[in-house]
Formats: structure tokens, C-alpha cells, sequence
């Protein structure tokens, strides 16, 4: 956590093929391995969607995005809720989706105060918060995605997305920072 001065090969990589940050790569390596969708995909949702590259790798696979933040990207193609992703509510994401959703992701974090137990706390309050919108809003056979700070309530609530889907997976991308204590849950099926 905290403020990383100097552009890793990820970053500069991310920049180089127009994406606005690293995290692009996390969300490709986890697709990879598990995979969140198929041809048919229509739409995801993609929760902390600034600076927007999950939301552009999405686009890219021609998925229609739902994008929640308390700014908007400066991206072309989808459809941009500027709000707080713990005041948004289903309604509004239903609407704009036109119905429910393939696929919910999250790769909400808080602005980190170097407390780890803060910082923990804070983030589990973002997953879970991804979690229930991911409930309410998605498919029977949508697909979530959420990055975890490792720390005391992070068993709890991996275990929790693993009772709500049918299939689970914890992940840690190769493009996460060695130092980091994030990780990503990914599940399909929603029960």
C-alpha cells in the first residue's frame, strides 16, 4: 500500500497499450485462469470503474459496461454512474444495465491511511458492499470478481463468495506488487 513513485514494467506496459493502470493485467490473468465469461456475455458491471481499465479491457471483449465512481473515466462506450459504490443502489444499476447483469467486478480499494488494520477493515467494507450489489443484480449464472486486503476478516468473507457461487477461486495476479497485501475472489454461479 501507499504511494509508488516510479512506473514497474506493468505500469509502463499498461501505458503502452492505452490502459490507464497496471490493474488491467490483474483482471486478464484472473480471466485467464477463470474464466468469467464466454461469447455470449452482454453485461458487466464494474464497481471503483476509475481510471477505467478494467472497464476498457471489458469493452474491448465487447461486454456493455456499467461503470460506478466518484469520477467518470475518460472513456468512450460505456455508461457511467458517478457515485459513491456504497450509495449506489441495484435499482440504478439494473436500470442502466437495462436488467441483470453477466458479471459484477470490483477493484474498489479505500484511500490507505498506512494503518493496516484500518486499511483492511475499510477495503473488507468495499467487498462486501461489491458482494451484496452482486446479489442483487446479477444473472443466476453471473459471474463476481472482487480484490481482497489480506487480513482477519478476509477468510470470512472469501468463504462467504464461495457459499454464493457455485464455482470459487482466490487469486493472486502475477501483475499484483510483491509488497501488496491484495487479492482478487472470483466466483461463477451465482446460488
Amino acid at each position: 500500500m501507499g504511494t509508488y513513485k516510479r512506473a514497474d514494467h506493468w505500469t509502463q506496459k499498461a501505458k503502452s497499450q492505452g490502459f490507464a493502470a497496471r490493474s488491467v493485467f490483474k483482471l486478464d490473468e484472473i480471466h485467464e485462469k477463470f474464466p468469467l465469461f464466454g461469447r455470449g456475455i452482454g453485461t458487466a458491471v464494474d464497481l471503483g470503474c476509475f481510471p477505467g481499465s478494467w472497464s476498457r479491457w471489458l469493452i474491448l471483449k465487447g461486454v456493455r459496461v456499467v461503470g460506478v465512481d466518484l469520477h467518470a473515466p475518460e472513456l468512450e462506450g460505456g455508461t457511467w454512474i458517478v457515485q459513491s459504490a456504497l450509495e449506489v443502489t441495484a435499482e440504478q444499476l439494473l436500470t442502466a444495465a437495462g436488467g441483470p447483469v453477466d458479471l459484477l467486478v470490483s477493484d474498489m480499494a479505500p484511500n490507505t491511511t498506512g494503518n493496516r488494520f484500518t486499511d483492511h477493515c475499510r477495503q473488507i467494507e468495499l467487498a462486501t458492499r461489491a458482494l451484496d450489489l452482486a446479489r442483487a443484480v446479477l444473472k443466476p449464472q453471473g459471474a463476481f470478481v472482487a480484490k481482497v486486503f489480506d487480513g482477519e476478516d478476509a477468510p470470512g468473507f472469501a468463504k462467504t463468495v464461495q457459499e454464493s457461487f457455485t464455482e470459487f477461486k482466490r487469486l493472486k495476479p502475477e501483475a499484483t506488487r510483491d509488497r501488496s497485501v491484495e487479492f482478487f475472489v472470483a466466483g461463477r454461479g451465482l446460488r
